[in-house]
């Protein structure tokens, strides 16, 4: 499943989004992000009691706006280092109850981007469970080029 804040029809799937940038010695940024986003990953047994247990596991890639004010037009931000950080937010459940963030990490390309991707593995239970949203704080130190 992928996600952009950069999407118009997507970007209702965000809420509480902060952002913000700071200048650091060397010509680099200290970028923040933080928010909670829709996923809504429903496990196939949400609507029959007696599916197979186990865990339903899926991708997530979210992709995330650099604050405002940051780049110019033409402007590309090179990520250099990044601490990210995912985890649950609202669940729902009937049965044997389970939800995870199994995974998550930055892709941290050579090229310069617009925004900045996190990439996470997620998983809920067989037996009927339902993760709606997950919360995420990133923090990266890069340097704006072009």
């Amino acid at each position: 499943m992928q996600i952009s804040q950069l999407n118009p029809a997507q970007v209702d799937q965000f809420s509480s989004v902060h952002a913000i940038h700071h200048g650091l010695s060397e010509d680099k940024q200290l970028v923040l992000l933080s928010g909670i986003v829709s996923v809504d990953l429903q496990s196939p047994g949400w609507a029959n009691e007696n599916t197979v247990t186990g865990w339903f596991q899926a991708k997530l890639s979210l992709e995330l706006g650099l604050p405002a004010g940051l780049l110019s037009a033409g402007q590309h931000f090179k990520m250099v280092q990044a601490v990210p950080y995912l985890s649950i937010n609202a669940v729902a459940g009937v049965n044997n109850v389970g939800w995870a963030v199994n995974s998550f990490a930055l892709a941290l390309d050579e090229a310069a981007t617009q925004s900045v991707q996190l990439d996470a593995a997620l998983a809920v239970s067989r037996s009927g469970e339902i993760l709606h949203r997950v919360a995420y704080h990133v923090t990266v130190i890069g340097q704006v080029v072009g």
